[in-house]
């Protein structure tokens, strides 16, 4: 028996999905697509006897948020599940993912016979939770664990609290009520119990319209009982009425009664702050990037979400193409904007007005110590900040609050950005920890905290942030140095400096990477992760992260860009220089328009994703990030559709204090290199020459 990792091209894969055909009603339909795109990925195993015949197949998705790889499929033939088919797929998984994840997840059936199956495959029953099927089912949670340690919380919680909700049109809701075939299976997979991973499936009460106008009593009836099943989501009437006007424009002309329906449907979806609608309407489908740019809602097909869930997910998260405003701003707050204030950021529900009076109040009348900000789009208060100085080690944020009337998704996006600037000023300042003290988060600004590595002690949250470059040996002398500076951190200290020892011990390197990222901003040497040189237009670079480029510009940078922390980039495929994971640094090249301070290394970044595909599909990816127009992609693959390029994804970008000019460049590639420093596309450097340019900029 052998076990590979099939390509779209494999003899294998008829087999595979022959297989998942014949299983169907227990492991629940899946799209072709979703097979064909896993192999893409790689992300299918399948186990083969000498003859080439298929014995068992393992289709698995990676949740980068939770660093984890869940099963979505492990079938294996009748005449051979005594063979230890299983347990071999099973292990060739965990081979392939133990340096970079911290385990495998999967949710099963407790009336499944594969039920009693994961214990003896190591995995362990973390919980139960209501299947999602036709019929009401309860699924056990299990998960096998690689015992990695680790400093984010975030994974002390594996479950996560938040599924992102999902709307769906009435064509996709009545597909769900028929029994499963080949025509509808596209909509069963819906159904599948591991999509209850993160999506949860809504509608709106506009479909109880659409089942009304059917001419069957009997019908009506069924519809009505399995509506029960979801959620009904509604919001503000006025939020309504406006997204009605928007969508209206994109549809002129005379409207039939289901066209009119399908627009209240949106409609609902947008107002409940839903921002996936599910469709198999073509008239839908082909306005789906109009719709987006008008209203900010995604409309897909069912398959798309099953395909690129994970993706979405992030999506949901953070969304900085839609904090798009007249005039982004950050400015120090004035006693006299105590009233708005007051109204935009005060805690309804558990803070009187006075009691956020006197806190404000306090904190103004404390300038030496204390810095009041206010994040404003066009004079209206989206966040507020306070920072406190007053121990030398820490940075105190006794307020973080993000205007209530944003979505949450908009509301996450806009806390993940101000997190990340506090930890640089934190670290930059020379502070080892960033504490927030604010007894008013909410549930998105804890989510935003624990992604962040924060942790939570004695009623606050806290993040040790370092700064500088040093081996993991000189980390630990840091970490050890902090211990009586910071006694409320001692235990985190600890272990830390535990973890740091395991990694150094294992020399695993994606282990030092995370420990890396988790006390960013950071850089620890040795860890031999590659490091790369980008170069980048001006222009592009005061869109994505130099807003210093962008200020010499008449409009500035595109004004929501201020507030990215993870983007995309985009060039040739080839040559294919780069590689994930990575650090990269910016080089921001010369260019006709007239922009200063070009011709060097600006920035710093971590390389997250490469993906090398045709540009409709890089544009799908990574279009939340919202640079890029589709003109971009298209103009770069030479209006061919069927061109590849390359889209890479990078995160926790800090501008350099001191960037490096060509001339110092040349002399350090002289030096260390013995050539010339010359750069048209990426170039692949020493970790060292990496480390020695950095620290430079410091």
């Amino acid at each position: 028996m052998t076990i590979t990792a099939i390509d779209e091209k494999s003899p294998y894969l008829k087999q595979v999905i022959a297989l998942a055909r014949a299983n169907s009603s227990t492991l629940g339909f899946l799209p072709k697509d979703a097979f064909i795109e896993s192999t893409r990925r790689r992300h299918l195993l399948v186990a083969a006897d000498d003859e080439g015949n298929v014995l068992g197949y393992l289709l698995y998705g990676i949740s980068g948020k939770k660093m984890l790889a869940y099963i979505v499929h492990l079938c294996v033939r009748p005449e051979y599940r005594k063979n230890k088919v299983a347990t071999t797929l099973v292990q060739e998984l965990k081979a392939q993912t133990y340096n970079t994840l911290h385990g495998i997840r999967v949710r099963c059936r407790r009336d499944y016979e594969a039920s009693r199956v994961w214990p003896s495959l190591g995995f362990s029953a973390l919980g139960e939770m209501p299947g999602r099927g036709r019929k009401e089912t309860t699924l056990t949670v299990w998960r096998l664990d690689y015992g990695h340690p680790t400093l984010f919380t975030l994974l002390d919680d594996p479950e996560g609290s938040a599924r992102v909700k999902v709307s769906m049109d009435a064509n996709v809701f009545y597909k769900l009520d028929e029994p499963p075939n080949l025509e509808n299976e596209e909509c069963q997979a819906l159904l599948a119990d591991w999509l209850t991973e993160a999506i949860e499936l809504c509608v709106t009460n506009e479909l109880f319209n659409e089942i009304d106008r059917h001419p069957e009593k009997e019908v009506r009836a069924a519809n009505r009982r399995f509506v029960r099943r979801f959620r009904v989501v509604s919001g503000p009437e006025d939020q309504f009425e406006e997204a009605i006007e928007g969508l209206r424009l994109l549809f002129p002309g005379r409207l039939t009664i289901s066209d009119k329906s399908d627009i209240r449907q949106l409609s609902r979806s947008i107002a409940a702050g839903i921002q996936f609608f599910v469709t198999l309407d073509p008239r839908l489908l082909k306005k789906t990037d109009e719709i987006f740019e008008a209203v900010g809602i995604r409309v897909l097909r069912p398959a798309d979400l099953i395909l690129e869930q994970d993706s979405l997910i992030r999506e949901a998260e953070y969304q900085p193409v839609r904090l798009a405003g007249a005039s982004m701003a950050i400015e120090r707050a004035r006693p006299m904007e105590q009233l708005l204030l007051n109204e935009s950021f005060r805690a309804p529900q558990r803070e009187t007005k006075q009691q956020f009076a006197a806190l404000l109040n306090s904190l103004l009348a404390d300038p030496h110590d204390v810095e009041v900000k206010v994040v404003k789009d066009a004079d209206r208060p989206r966040a507020l900040l306070a920072f406190k100085r007053s121990k030398e080690t820490e940075l105190e944020v006794p307020i973080m609050r993000i205007d209530r009337g944003l979505s949450s998704g908009l509301a996450s996006t806009l806390m993940r950005y101000l997190i990340q600037e506090l930890v640089l000023t934190s670290a930059k300042e020379d502070r080892a920890v960033t504490r927030i003290t604010d007894q008013y988060l909410t549930a998105d600004s804890v989510d935003a905290l624990r992604e962040n590595g924060f942790s939570r002690s004695n009623g606050t949250w806290f993040k040790i942030n370092l700064s500088g470059v040093m081996s993991a040996q000189e980390l630990l002398v840091k970490l050890v140095g902090l211990d009586s500076k910071v006694p409320s951190v001692r235990q985190h200290i600890h272990h830390a400096a535990t973890i740091i020892e395991t990694a150094v011990a294992s020399g695993n390197p994606n282990m030092l990477l995370s420990i890396e990222k988790a006390l960013w901003p950071v850089k620890i040497t040795g860890t031999n992760i590659r490091t790369f040189i980008v170069p980048i237009l001006p222009e592009w670079a005061m869109h994505l992260f130099d807003t210093g480029i962008g200020s010499q510009n008449l409009f500035g940078g595109n004004p929501n860009l201020i507030f990215r922390v993870e983007n995309a980039y985009y060039r040739n495929s080839s040559p294919r220089v780069l590689f994930a994971p990575g650090r990269i640094l910016w080089y921001v090249s010369k260019h006709s328009g007239k922009y200063q301070d070009t011709e060097s290394i600006r920035a710093c970044s971590y390389l997250e994703d490469v993906v090398i595909d045709r540009p409709k599909a890089l544009f799908t990816r990574f279009h939340r990030l919202g640079v890029y127009k589709w003109n971009d992609l298209f103009k770069l693959a030479k209006k061919d559709p069927d061109r590849n390029i390359m889209g890479f994804r990078f995160a926790k970008t800090e501008i350099l204090t001191h960037p490096i000019d060509k001339k110092t460049l040349q002399k350090l590639w002289h030096e260390q290199l013995g050539k010339n420093f010359h750069i048209q596309c990426p170039i692949s450097i020493p970790e060292q020459v990496f480390f020695n340019l950095y620290s430079m900029s410091l």
